[in-house]
């Protein structure tokens, strides 16, 4: 049947509805009970009801095809519109210039070239061999909180960590880091921005973007000149038969990094905390065996994933079960609600730690599955593992803490913890 005859009338998603409370999964619960292939309101960009994937089987199958794109501008609809009302290309150096030259937003053949020279740079190696360097951050930043006796998780350990991490990777120097937090929050804020704050935030974010281009502009030219073992230096030598990375695609994949390196890692560790206080058997289990990190990083990731959705556009037209979808229509994937299909995992809203979680789809699936992967899982095992450790008998001070507005990335405005003594 076609798209529009498709459309039941009834109950359609809402983002704003769902995320009121900050926990949106009975409303994916029913979603995937009674309409997991949901149709929805018109929109963007070509005015087609929007298609809305809720189960498992079909996020991780639909993310895998490669008729699902991401460039709009290469489908002739797109372009016939843009011949009638020009496209004005973002200015050098704006969020949106910079933007268009992440990975992120690219398909293949220039995903597959910029991937593959930034995997090359990116190594499980250079992962692994920061373990001790993150563990020692870690644990001076635990007890730093632990010293305080109280304080918001967020602030002291969930933002700092992710950021320093990926700053120290990249090669900035650490004097300069204060100024590498300021740019990494802000350009983190314009993933999911609430629309009533778009037009009073955009320019905040162009000035971010620019002053933090320039910046990286600069540590690129002496790493020209004099290469040392970060990754901007991996990126500059890295190359294959197409060649390397222009200046503008290697401060993209470094901005790129930045956000993706620490959004969703202050999520992962901040929602993993709020999640385990809340099961307390699970966070006792945990202090008794610290090695079960590893494990509980993995559900954690798959009981409140740091992003809750993400969107492909139908670079021609498919079917999906038996609905008839045309060429344009955006489609969004509930990696969040996928994440709890019980057709995959048994009790799938209960929690523990010690579950073999398999694929879970926290960081998506396909050629875009999360370049940050293994840092983001390291990352969350150190911090888990160190507050089990150093801070046993660690304790909510506000039990309803507030969620951040925002559908795509899914976490907390602030997380105030209390160091209890035994």
């Amino acid at each position: 049947m076609g798209i529009t005859d498709a459309q039941q009338g009834k109950r359609f998603f809402s983002v704003e509805e769902a995320y009121a409370e900050g926990d949106p999964y009975s409303h994916y619960a029913w979603f995937r009970e009674h309409d997991p292939l949901h149709l929805g309101q018109p929109g963007w960009p070509l005015g087609y009801p929007q298609i809305w994937l809720f189960r498992h089987v079909d996020v991780m199958r639909l993310l895998r095809d490669p008729r699902l794109v991401k460039l709009v501008g290469d489908i002739p609809e797109i372009r016939a519109l843009r011949e009638v009302e020009p496209y004005e290309a973002p200015a050098q150096d704006t969020f949106g210039f910079v933007a268009n030259r992440m990975m992120l937003f690219q398909d293949p053949p220039d995903h597959t070239r910029l991937r593959g020279l930034a995997n090359r740079a990116f190594t499980p190696r250079v992962v692994a061999d920061r373990r001790g360097e993150i563990e020692a951050l870690t644990r001076d930043l635990v007890r730093t909180l632990r010293d305080q006796g109280e304080g918001d998780l967020i602030e002291a350990l969930s933002y700092p960590l992710p950021v320093l991490v990926i700053a120290t990777i990249l090669g900035v120097p650490a004097e300069d880091m204060h100024r590498f937090r300021d740019w990494a929050s802000v350009l983190g804020a314009a993933i999911d921005l609430p629309m009533e704050e778009l037009a009073t935030f955009t320019a905040r974010v162009d000035d971010s973007t620019r002053d933090m281009s320039d910046y990286l502009r600069s540590i690129v030219a002496k790493r020209r000149e004099s290469p040392e073992d970060d990754l901007i230096s991996r990126l500059i030598a890295a190359r294959d038969d197409d060649g390397r990375l222009t200046d503008d695609e290697l401060i993209a994949t470094c901005v790129l990094l930045t956000i993706a390196g620490h959004e969703t890692t202050v999520n992962l560790i901040t929602n993993g905390v709020l999640a385990l206080m809340r099961h307390r058997d699970q966070w006792d289990r945990l202090v008794a065996d610290p090695s079960l990190a590893r494990s509980a990083t993995e559900e954690l990731l798959r009981y409140d994933s740091p992003v809750q959705l993400t969107t492909r556009i139908t670079g021609e037209s498919i079917e999906i079960g038996d609905v008839a979808v045309p060429r344009g229509t955006e489609i969004f994937f509930l990696l969040g609600s996928a994440n709890r299909d019980d057709a995959v995992w048994d009790d799938p809203d209960k929690m523990r730690i010690d579950r073999k979680v398999g694929r879970h789809m926290s960081f998506g699936m396909g050629i875009h599955f999360c370049l940050g992967a293994p840092l983001a899982r390291l990352e969350g095992e150190v911090a888990f593992a160190t507050l089990a450790t150093e801070a046993p008998n660690l304790e909510l001070v506000d039990s309803n803490p507030t969620w951040r507005p925002g559908a795509v990335l899914h976490g907390l405005q602030r997380l105030d913890v209390r160091m209890c003594t035994p």
